[in-house]
């Protein structure tokens, strides 16, 4: 963990009462809906003594909220760090670029998000007015294998570099459809791959399908995913097809913005296959 202090002989030590705290707010963030007192001296394994100090002062600080029936959840200054966080990520600030030129996508639900181990994490969200089923919100993680923006960037990896981003355990399936082994995930990676673009055909969630893009670096690494949400029922093969090369496009739009290349030419070549 990256929180330490120097002694005086110059050598780097860990505080442990910050990581505790941050342990602690680890817990809360992936949760949605909070954790109590007893919940975290269980998930942390700290001294209930400890937890209970820790929270309060992180709820006088307002890194955390103490909800009316006991659970904590994350306070508004955590928003105001990531805010200042995403405000300073130059992907972010060229998808709303490249984005601001399309009008084709204002009616359906758009995520932008990147990889985190075996999750993805989501760095920016428009909702729909449509009934999904689900509300996408920044700092959300899923397990990427059965996501569209997962799965288009795993498409574009490696081999190594895609293993060090599956999970060593499957997760549960999260709706009948969801991906259920990892022969049947690298099918679906070299059809994203030949299409330049992943589906969630209602993997995340019953009733909606998702199309996935994955942006590119200049090495031509995919560093970040674009997503789009619609009901399943509206779904049609031609639908897919031209929202999916639209979105393709979009992706590589927001590549241009940073500098880079379009990724299909390299992208069919790939050898992540």
């Amino acid at each position: 963990m990256a929180i330490t202090r120097l002694d005086r002989e110059g050598s780097v030590t860990l505080v442990p009462a910050v990581v505790r705290a941050v342990a602690i707010l680890d817990a809360i963030a992936q949760t949605g809906d909070g954790l109590r007192l007893s919940e975290l001296v269980r998930k942390t394994g700290f001294p209930k003594s400890s937890v209970h100090g820790l929270c309060q002062t992180l709820v006088q600080t307002g890194l955390l909220k103490l909800n009316i029936e006991g659970s904590f959840t994350i306070g508004p200054k955590v928003m105001r760090w990531a805010d200042a966080f995403l405000a300073s990520t130059d992907i972010l600030n060229a998808f709303h670029n490249a984005l601001s030129r399309v009008t084709e996508f204002d009616t359906y639900t758009l995520t932008l998000s990147q990889l985190d181990g075996a999750e993805v994490v989501y760095l920016d969200c428009r909702n729909s007015s449509a009934p999904l089923g689900i509300s996408f919100r920044r700092g959300m993680r899923v397990p990427a294998i059965f996501t569209a923006t997962g799965k288009a960037m795993l498409a574009g990896m490696s081999i190594e570099m895609r293993t060090s981003h599956l999970p060593s355990d499957w997760p549960v399936p999260l709706t009948s459809t969801s991906v259920t082994s990892f022969a049947a995930l690298e099918q679906e990676l070299k059809q994203a791959r030949l299409n330049g673009y992943s589906i969630d055909n209602e993997q995340l969630r019953e009733g909606m399908f998702c199309i996935g893009a994955a942006i590119y670096d200049s090495q031509s690494r995919p560093v970040a995913g674009i997503g789009l949400s619609m009901l399943a029922v509206e779904a049609k093969p031609e639908l897919i097809s031209r929202v999916g090369a639209r979105l393709r496009a979009l992706a590589d739009a927001v590549a241009e913005e940073m500098g880079w290349q379009p990724a299909v030419p390299f992208l069919k070549n790939s050898e992540s296959a």
